[in-house]
Order: C-alpha cells, then sequence, then structure tokens
C-alpha cells in the first residue's frame, strides 16, 4: 500500500482528491494537512483522521509517503520543508510559482521525484503532445492563437494550464508565444482551444472539461509514478511523462 497524504485538505480540490485517495484499492490515506496552526481533532473535518498543521507534518505523516498538493502558491516554501524531512514524494497541482519557488522546487527534486502539472486530465497532456507535434510540422506561414474559458470564480488569466500549453508549443516552434485569451464565464468547467491557421487552411483542436472529475484522473497515475521510481530516479516529471505509462497495447 502506498501511503498518501493531502495537502491542501480543505479546498475543493483536496475534499475530491481525499475520496479518490481513500477508494484506492493500492493507497492508504495517511494524513491530512491544512495551513500552518490549523490543525483540528479527528471528527471534526474528516471521521477517520485529524487535520494536521503544515508546521506539523514532519512529525505526523509517515516517511517516505507520497504527498499530494492542490493548495496556493505561497504554501509551497512550508511544505518543501516539511517534505524534506520526510523524504516524500511530491504530486503538484498547485500553480502560480514564483521564478524562486520553480528554483526551490528544482532543487528539491534533485533528491526526491517530483510530477507537476497544471492539470491532472489525461486528455490536456494528450493535447500538448499535438501541439509539440503540430510546432514541428506546420509551416511557418501558419499563425496560433488559444482561447481558455473557465467558470467566474476562477482569478488567474490565463489559466496554468494555458500557460503551459503556450510554452509547450513555443519551445518548440520558437518565435513569439502564441497568443492566449482569456474568458470567464458561468460556470464553464475549463476549455481550452487552438486556432491554426494560413491563407488556405483552418485547423482547431479543443479539449473540453466536462467536470471536475476530469481533473482527478491523472492523479493516481501520478502517485503509482512517483511512488515506483527508483533510487537515482529524482526529477520533476509532467503528465505526459506519467500519461506515457498509461497507454494501451500498440
Amino acid at each position: 500500500m502506498i501511503p498518501v497524504s493531502v495537502h491542501g485538505a480543505q479546498g475543493r480540490m483536496g475534499v475530491l482528491i481525499t475520496e479518490l485517495v481513500a477508494g484506492a484499492d493500492d493507497m492508504q490515506l495517511a494524513g491530512l494537512v491544512t495551513e500552518p496552526g490549523g490543525s483540528a481533532t479527528r471528527g471534526s473535518f474528516h471521521p477517520d483522521l485529524a487535520l494536521i498543521g503544515q508546521d506539523e507534518m514532519s512529525g505526523a505523516l509517515p516517511s517516505g509517503g507520497v504527498i499530494i498538493d492542490f493548495s496556493l502558491a505561497g504554501a509551497l516554501d512550508g511544505l518543501l520543508d516539511q517534505a524534506r524531512t520526510l523524504k516524500a514524494p511530491l504530486v503538484i497541482g498547485t500553480t502560480g510559482f514564483s521564478r524562486a519557488q520553480h528554483e526551490k522546487l528544482e532543487d528539491y527534486a534533485r533528491e526526491f521525484p517530483v510530477v507537476h502539472a497544471s492539470n491532472f486530465s489525461v486528455g490536456i497532456p494528450a493535447l500538448q503532445m499535438l501541439l509539440q507535434l503540430l510546432a514541428r510540422t506546420l509551416p511557418q506561414g501558419f499563425d496560433a492563437e488559444q482561447v481558455e474559458t473557465h467558470h467566474v470564480t476562477k482569478l488567474d488569466k490565463p489559466s496554468g494550464t494555458a500557460r503551459t500549453l503556450s510554452e509547450a508549443y513555443s519551445d518548440i516552434r520558437g518565435g513569439k508565444p502564441a497568443p492566449t485569451h482569456s474568458q470567464r464565464l458561468g460556470g464553464v468547467i475549463g476549455e481550452h482551444t487552438w486556432t491554426f491557421s494560413d491563407q488556405e487552411e483552418t485547423l482547431v483542436l479543443t479539449h473540453r472539461a466536462h467536470s471536475r472529475q476530469a481533473f482527478l484522473r491523472g492523479i493516481l497515475p501520478a502517485v503509482r509514478f512517483v511512488a515506483g521510481r527508483e533510487t537515482g530516479s529524482s526529477g520533476i516529471y509532467g503528465l505526459v511523462d506519467v500519461l506515457k505509462g498509461m497507454a494501451g497495447p500498440r
């Protein structure tokens, strides 16, 4: 059994991830973590587990267990300090890190495996691979633009996923990043549409999440991925790396 703790357990995604891990046959829900000083006794938040403040993690969670983080960017420094003591592989879905925080995460990943993704659906890493293929394939006359649409309560514009996709395309294509347009409408879960066009043809790719459950599909495979890394296989991995391991027979 893989011991798994959820960092950011009180958030919307944290609650869903807790249920997901609890229902996995090969995992044990080992801890629920909230902000420093926010601990609560068993039964007040979860029927079987106490809520642990981030500052208490190293003394309360199992060494070597996987930690899933869906919290806020500002919580990363404290998470890394506690997780290093625990020698914990990480699965991180939090975005918005500063350059300095990315460097700290890269330093952590020199010792322990990390999967960091802005979106844990299956379709987004597949879309990313298609974008990388198109970046290599389309003639230079093709222009590309991205439109991302989310619900009105989503604050970041553009979304972390949109930034990841744009970087994946421009890293290979070169030149200026493709323009990204953000829409915040109603209760839209999440859509990312790329349009490519020249004077003769237009190509459109769209990923559309039908429910928040779509954002959970890659989490358990990511946990298994980092838990199964051999000694010396540390580093920061993306969901594309995980997806390759999920692919069926060819």
